[in-house]
């Protein structure tokens, strides 16, 4: 029987996280009904429009990661009670949401230049630079919108981007039905069309997220206070960097890794590059759901830090590591049932729809290794620690994931589940780590020494 400490953290966990889900779920979701829709036009279709938004997430989450900075930063703010420093914070954001919009649009049109690199098939390689020359327009927007979102949940109020979010799939959705097959008058556009089509739902999310934040009430009376104490208004860029960089090369080393298995994949062949996006998409929505867990954690951690509050540090750690490891088995169980079933949503293709079957069981496998080390490193972001879960990334990933991947696949000829294993190797260790790192710190007598004396200490949220 669960104490009372523990139903009411669970409630809070569940009243933040669900929220973020469905809008994790809506961004995630946005790659799926790419994949699906385009699916029609040929499953060569499916592997070129995973292999885009692959090279596309490994790099833009490099910068997102530096905007998961921001929400630790306002919920510590609340928690101390000083909450108009978390203006200060979305300010210096928006900042850094412009300045790595430069740098990131350049990186990958390089990159659609030099596509080639990658050593994928002709076909593959020129619709998947035609897709990234379009949509890499909307990367500014992109970050924009994950630093008003990353500011409001850390204000705990998480229901704004999740409706901000599910509104922008139905209109991506509603585009893609328009643009890729050419309906209501509209050209036949291809796997252009969806670039098309994801680009304008990430320009109005982005507006209407930041005309909300302007406008709301709460919001208003943040900035007065923020002006009347005069703090400067870009002192959280230091800040924002020195968690969110670390945070970003650990969101790096783990999707290059997954979208190098998928490079990989396309190596063996395009039948089994397009059974490994099928596969690698389903595994991708549960583990978006998890993220929730692992941005509510975040938030709770980060009031209790502001508090001091060392037993509420562990007690939301510990129910967000509960409720993950429930839906991540849960999970686990649907894939292993359905296994054969799922794929059909994206092809009916036989031979693809029979390796990416295979593929499910050894996603079922990291589930729970993949939950946990998410819901861990959320939980150390909310104690503003960010450099040592990016050397656990850094070794689980880049030293162990990649190279076992690649030597199980082509060394020990295993092909593509050799790919899938080595995943569950690097996940394995990665949770272990970042779970050990959790408790250590918990414990450690100089937890909150860095932490300014004068801040006002408020009791657990």
């Amino acid at each position: 029987m669960l104490s009372p400490l523990y139903r009411a953290r669970i409630k809070e966990a569940l009243s933040l996280a669900l929220p973020i889900i469905a809008g994790q779920l809506g961004q995630v979701l946005m790659g799926f009904f790419d994949t699906v829709q385009i699916g029609g036009l040929g499953h060569e279709y499916i592997a070129a429009s995973g292999f885009a938004n692959g090279i596309y997430w490994m790099t833009v989450l490099l910068g997102l990661g530096v905007m998961y900075a921001v929400s630790p930063l306002v919920s510590e703010a609340f928690g101390e009670g000083n909450g108009h420093k978390s203006i200060g914070a979305l300010i210096s954001s928006l900042v850094i949401a412009v300045g790595m919009t430069v740098i990131f649009m350049i990186v990958i049109q390089a990159l659609s230049w030099n596509i080639a690199v990658f050593r994928h098939t002709d076909m593959d390689n020129e619709l998947a630079s035609r897709f990234l020359n379009i949509v890499n327009w909307s990367t500014g927007f992109l970050f924009l919108f994950m630093a008003g979102k990353q500011f409001l949940d850390g204000m705990e109020r998480t229901r704004i981007g999740m409706y901000i979010t599910l509104g922008g799939l139905v209109i991506n959705i509603f585009l893609n039905w328009v643009l890729i097959y050419g309906h209501l008058g509209a050209p036949k556009l291809g796997i252009a069309g969806a670039a098309i089509a994801t680009s304008t739902a990430r320009v109005l999310m982005a507006a209407t997220i930041l005309i909300f934040i302007w406008r709301d009430a709460q919001v208003r009376q943040l900035r007065r206070e923020f002006k009347q104490y005069a703090d400067p208004a870009l002192a959280h860029v230091r800040p924002i960097l020195a968690i969110g960089l670390p945070v970003g090369f650990q969101f790096f080393a783990e999707v290059a890794a997954f979208n190098g298995g998928q490079i990989m994949s396309g190596w063996i062949s395009t039948t089994a590059e397009a059974a490994h996006m099928i596969a690698i998409g389903l595994a991708s929505i549960t583990f978006m759901v998890v993220t929730g867990f692992s941005s509510a954690g975040t938030i709770m951690i980060g009031y209790a830090y502001g508090a001091r509050d060392r037993e509420g540090i562990r007690l939301a750690g510990n129910t967000v590591f509960i409720l993950v490891v429930i839906l991540e088995a849960f999970f686990a169980l649907l894939f292993l049932a359905c296994h054969h079933l799922l794929p059909q949503l994206y092809t009916d293709n036989a031979e693809v729809i029979s390796i990416a079957s295979t593929m499910l069981i050894f996603a079922a496998i990291f589930q729970v290794s993949d939950g946990l080390q998410s819901a861990a490193a959320g939980a150390l972001r909310g104690m503003q620690d960010a450099s040592f879960p990016a050397v656990i990334a850094f070794l689980s990933y880049t030293v162990v994931m990649i190279p076992g991947c690649y030597l199980l696949a082509f060394h020990y000829h295993m092909g593509l589940s050799g790919i899938w294993i080595g995943f569950i190797i690097g996940l394995f260790i990665a949770a272990v780590l970042q779970l050990a790192r959790f408790r250590w710190l918990v414990r450690r007598g100089d937890l909150f020494d860095h932490v300014d004396p004068n801040k006002k200490k408020v009791g657990a949220h």
